[in-house]
């Protein structure tokens, strides 16, 4: 047994009834289950696009329950639907108007699978849209410059939220910092496989010494100097991250990172 029986029969119950709704006009499947990379711990993830006007009362819960049943759902941080279903499998529902499905040509290339993904397609502009998305390759070294900025931003504010003595709210921005460094460690690496999501199935990825070294980006707010540590491996890192990617950085921004890890030295 694959372990993914439940994952199977839900997905086949969700795509009969998307075919079956008549508000629906388009939809389609994406993630790691028409990737071909689920396991019995995945997300089931989908976009309905609707008739124009039905978004507005169409009720995501009330559509999944019957063919769940749902444990519980909230609209996430982002605006989207998710839900829990018994066994803690996980769905992921957009519901919008069919004016909107010119959103797929702004998605990221990579890892699309057009016949699989799609589950319903009036007039076939949504096959088209994947056809064209399968071909648009993933330019992960276009993003670098911009994702040191980010990373250089979010350095600079926990590095002050720490020396003010908050090592609570240091630690939550540290999360932030952790991210955009580890897609600059992946992007020297060269294995961009899966850049969506850099840090999914990572320990299977990555390279031993990028995980060593981002292991050391983590901490807790004990023992003491733990979070301070993790701190200024996070500047040596993207300032190493920057030089050998020979991405832009600022002297003067440099060199005061630096002189924040030679003054808790």
């Amino acid at each position: 047994m694959s372990g993914l029986e439940r994952h199977i029969a839900l997905d086949s119950r969700l795509r009969a009834e998307m075919r079956r709704d008549g508000r629906v006009t388009h939809a389609l499947g994406y993630g790691s289950f028409p990737q071909g990379k689920a396991d019995r711990f995945s997300d089931l993830e989908y976009w309905l696009f609707l008739r124009p006007g039905e978004e507005a009362s169409f009720d995501p819960r009330a559509w999944l329950d019957p063919l769940g049943p749902v444990i519980h759902s909230v609209v996430n941080e982002f605006g989207t639907f998710n839900a829990a279903l018994p066994g803690l499998l996980r769905v992921e529902l957009h519901a919008v108007s069919n004016m909107q499905l010119g959103v797929v040509s702004g998605w990221p290339g990579g890892e699309v699978f057009p016949e699989r993904m799609v589950v319903k397609d009036q007039g076939g502009e949504l096959l088209a849209l994947l056809r064209a998305l399968e071909d648009k390759q993933a330019a992960p070294i276009e993003e670098a410059a911009l994702l040191l900025d980010r990373a250089l931003n979010w350095l600079v504010f926990g590095l002050n939220v720490l020396r003010r003595g908050e090592r609570v709210r240091a630690l939550e921005l540290l999360g932030w910092i952790q991210g955009k460094v580890l897609r600059l460690a992946v992007l020297e690496t060269g294995r961009i496989e899966g850049w969506v999501n850099p840090a999914r199935l990572a320990e299977t990825r990555l390279p031993p010494e990028v995980l060593f070294r981002y292991a050391r980006l983590t901490t807790g707010l004990t023992p003491p100097g733990a979070l301070e540590s993790a701190y200024a491996e996070a500047v040596n890192w993207t300032l190493d991250l920057a030089a050998r990617l020979g991405l832009p950085l600022s002297p003067a921004l440099a060199a005061e990172l630096r002189a924040w890890t030679q003054e808790r030295a």
